[in-house]
């Protein structure tokens, strides 16, 4: 079923989608106050369906650390590298090279090749992030900044 009017019903009549399709939703849930509720059950419905990246927005607005911890260990369990890195910046906190290992290799498992790449070089391993590019990806060059 597609959804209908404003109560963005999705697959079913009585219970509402609360993931925001419209853009001027959107821009209210992020930026209206008094809106904690609504914004973690958001939350919870992008977590659920894997939408990481989608929920840090969110995330970053209500700073809701069980969430932020949940969003960190799923990036973790998906190989989301980008999600764990803006997780911890919002939590102001550093992976640790375990955790960026664990991304790594479910990364590859998930032949998320350039994530697997970056984690281990961010968690240290740079020969072995080295041997998996030039196995996986040889075009993919990491960035490196001038001053380091």
């Amino acid at each position: 079923m597609m959804p209908q009017g404003p109560g963005r019903m999705l697959g079913s009549r009585t219970v509402p989608d609360p993931i925001p399709l419209e853009l001027s939703e959107k821009r209210r849930l992020l930026y209206g106050k008094g809106l904690d509720r609504e914004r973690s059950s958001v939350v919870n419905a992008l977590v659920a369906k894997g939408r990481l990246a989608e929920s840090l927005e969110y995330l970053e607005r209500s700073k809701d650390f069980g969430a932020l911890g949940q969003v960190r260990r799923d990036a973790v369990a998906a190989g989301d590298l980008f999600s764990l890195v803006r997780s911890c910046q919002i939590l102001k906190a550093d992976a640790d090279p375990a955790e960026l290992r664990e991304l790594a290799g479910n990364a590859e498992r998930a032949e998320r090749w350039y994530d697997a790449v970056n984690a281990l070089a961010r968690a240290g391993d740079e020969e072995k992030s080295e041997a998996l590019r030039l196995a996986r990806c040889p075009e993919f060059q990491l960035f490196k900044p001038a001053n380091k």
